[in-house]
């Protein structure tokens, strides 16, 4: 935990009975908040459950129809974001704001330039710069490199400078994590303690629920736009929060696993991703089975994927799908069978313009189009169908698609690949963004398809999740794989152990053969694994 422990000084903020209607329905039904200097109050529940409503509140970006906001105990009325930067208070969102086309110290400086004369100011500009980059950890940055070329970890840190140089009191971390692991999540959680050690109030929402034991000092939940409690981490355990997010006991988080079948659905042989010089890939991936791949970013595990789905070419190696051989594209990878669901949903698996119907058929266009004329009747049927399939939350077939939340969003992506009739389903990164009770779903949802037979192979950052859904663990490090893990032996420290290098776990280092693991579906013959980039891509 951090910050200071005393609860009499005046909050740095403070919201009370705050209500906040839209047309058809209440976002925020009385909800309180109060946060104190030097503290780190987390704000948790399910996506839907008002947070953002909250947030927009106290930036000033929606006025409340009712309750009162108190910042340094003087009553204030926000009616724009300009109003809340004046009295200290600024937000950092999950979709970062730093321009890629600017300098670091543009970026840091954005709205806040210095002048003389009419000029720019660029000796106290850098000076200044400087300052807030080095209270977030990055005094040796280049303040001209180009932002566009820093890591998602960097650029959410130079966003939190420039949180800084604007002299927030009061700093909103919108899922600060959602885009970290490893190095940059440590770096995160530095900067927020050397903050809260500096006085600054720090609200933090994630669904990352290990990180609210690891780095906050109080909690507030929220369900269905009302507070449901709020008080001391210490008086929060995981299973409290999980119920009170939920609005239920959440018994058994991870669904019960299926015996995979005997035949291989997938057959890798000699894999190397093009333009990489690392150790091929031999691997098998049986009927039923879920394959988890874990590693710290930049291990190689999203490379992966994306080489078996066909996204990034391969210069050597063969893959079969059901004994038939798959050449090295999408559109092949997609024909055989093999999809993927990809890390970054907004981007690369949706279109979150088109209403949700649209997207759900945008993989099975032929399906929808008699005699090449898109139908909307059948559009609008296919999509009811995995409405219902997946219990899919929206107002309707039309709804704007950027509209759902993370979780439905995900269910879009699944139902629109799973209309394909996939063999393989590949997963990077499928909980990323997504509460708990849409999380369980999802964890559901992959059970559910393995026992029908499709072969799953995901990446996941969290380990518990790797843990709880995969019947065989595959651990990359350094663009390999240096280990695999199974039954007993799958637990967090041994898949860190190897992640870090620290310690060989026997029967597994060197090999991910069927002879050092049998039953587990794999064969080759070394140490295998795919090199991945540093930064998003790992």
């Amino acid at each position: 935990m951090t910050g200071s422990e005393s609860t009499t000084e005046t909050p740095a903020l403070e919201a009370r009975g705050l209500v906040k209607r839209f047309p058809g329905v209440t976002a925020l039904d009385g909800a309180d908040l109060v946060c104190r200097p030097g503290r780190v109050h987390a704000l948790l529940g399910e996506n839907g459950a008002g947070k953002s409503t909250l947030v927009r509140i106290l930036t000033g970006n929606h006025p409340p129809d009712e309750g009162e906001l108190r910042i340094a105990g003087e009553t204030v009325r926000l009616d724009d974001p300009r109003q809340a930067l004046a009295h200290g208070v600024t937000a950092v969102y999950q979709e970062l704001t730093v321009l890629p086309e600017l300098s670091v110290l543009d970026n840091v400086m954005l709205g806040q330039e210095v002048a003389r004369r009419g000029l720019l100011d660029l000796g106290r500009q850098r000076a200044t710069a400087r300052a807030a980059l080095g209270r977030v950890g990055l005094g040796g940055l280049d303040p001209r490199a180009r932002a566009g070329t820093l890591s998602a970890a960097t650029r959410q840190l130079i966003e939190i400078a420039r949180a800084l140089v604007r002299g927030s009191r009061v700093l909103l971390l919108d899922e600060p994590s959602a885009l970290l692991a490893g190095e940059g999540l440590d770096a995160l959680h530095a900067v927020v303690r050397e903050l809260t050690a500096d006085g600054v109030a720090i609200i933090y929402i994630t669904h990352r629920l290990e990180e609210v034991r690891a780095l906050a000092d109080d909690v507030t939940v929220l369900r269905d736009g009302r507070l449901v409690s709020t008080g001391p981490v210490a008086d929060y355990p995981v299973d409290r929060i999980v119920r009170e997010m939920v609005g239920r006991d959440v018994d058994a988080v991870f669904p019960e696993r299926t015996e995979p079948a005997a035949e291989d659905v997938l057959t890798v042989r000699g894999l190397v991703p093009s333009g990489r010089s690392v150790p091929p890939l031999d691997l098998n991936v049986r009927a039923g089975e879920i394959v988890g791949v874990a590693g710290l970013l930049g291990s190689g595990r999203s490379t992966l994927l994306r080489t078996l789905a066909g996204v990034m070419p391969r210069s050597a190696g063969a893959v079969s799908v059901a004994g038939r051989p798959v050449r090295g594209s999408l559109r092949a990878a997609v024909d055989a069978g093999v999809v993927l669901v990809p890390e970054e949903r907004k981007t690369e698996g949706l279109v979150l313009d088109l209403p949700v119907r649209a997207n759900t058929t945008l993989s099975s266009l032929r399906a929808v189009s008699p005699g090449g004329w898109l139908s909307g009747a059948r559009e609008r049927a296919a999509f009811e169908e995995e409405r219902q399939r997946f219990g899919i939350r929206v107002s309707g077939p039309d709804q704007r698609t950027g509209q759902l939340s993370g979780g439905n969003q995900q269910k879009i992506v699944l139902a629109k690949w799973l209309r394909t009739g996939p063999k393989v389903l590949l997963l990077d990164e499928p909980t990323r963004g997504i509460d708990i009770g849409a999380k369980t779903e999802i964890y559901r949802i992959i059970a559910e398809l393995a026992a029908q037979g499709l072969a799953v192979v995901f990446v996941s950052s969290e380990l518990p999740e790797v843990t709880g859904l995969a019947h065989r663990v595959l651990v990359c490090r350094d663009g390999r794989v240096n280990g695999e893990l199974t039954g007993d032996r799958i637990n967090e420290e041994q898949i860190m152990h190897l992640a870090l290098g620290t310690e060989e776990t026997p029967g597994t280092a060197g090999t991910t053969g069927a002879e050092d693991t049998p039953g587990t579906g794999t064969t080759g013959t070394g140490t295998t694994g795919t090199a991945g980039p540093e930064g998003r891509a790992s």
